[in-house]
């Protein structure tokens, strides 16, 4: 019985030394800029532009332009794919943790556009897609971490 927990304490410190060995080469490479990229798929139509906006905090999530970080829009091409799949990359990030934003913005009007009572008229989405129903979710709810030298993540736009 000694012996059992002898090994599984000798297991448990070589795992730690290890795991420390290796923590100098992880935490240098969190000081290097990266890049996060975002694939939009779920485009119900090929006109007007595709909206994002990359949050680092709380602060004017998910619509207030200004206090996004990073504010990007890509025109949606006329030969739309079957996947119906946009690809934008925010970069020079440093390592962190982020929401991300969409709307498709169908009218280029650069507003997010809502019907006569308060519904979207225009598809959305963001980043960990959860489930919308009654606003918007929380910053909490869609936060992911970017490290390395790339994050690819995946936002399925949503319409009502």
């Amino acid at each position: 019985m000694a012996l059992s927990v002898i090994s599984k304490l000798n297991v448990l410190v070589g795992a730690l030394v290890l795991a420390g060995s290796l923590a100098p080469a992880a935490h240098g490479q969190l000081g290097q800029p990266t890049q996060l990229a975002v694939e939009i798929s779920g485009l119900n139509e090929p006109q007007g532009q595709v909206c994002l906006n990359l949050f680092d905090s709380r602060d004017g999530f998910p619509s207030n332009r200004d206090e996004a970080l990073q504010t990007l829009c890509l025109e949606t091409p006329e030969n739309l794919s079957e996947e119906r799949l946009l690809v934008a990359t925010f970069e020079e990030l440093p390592p962190g943790s982020y929401a991300v934003s969409v709307f498709h913005d169908a009218n280029s009007d650069g507003e997010f556009n809502r019907n006569f009572v308060g519904m979207p008229a225009e598809g959305f989405g963001f980043s960990r897609n959860p489930g919308v129903l009654t606003g918007p979710p929380d910053f909490g709810e869609v936060v992911v971490l970017v490290a390395g030298a790339e994050t690819r993540i995946e936002i399925e736009l949503s319409y009502f």
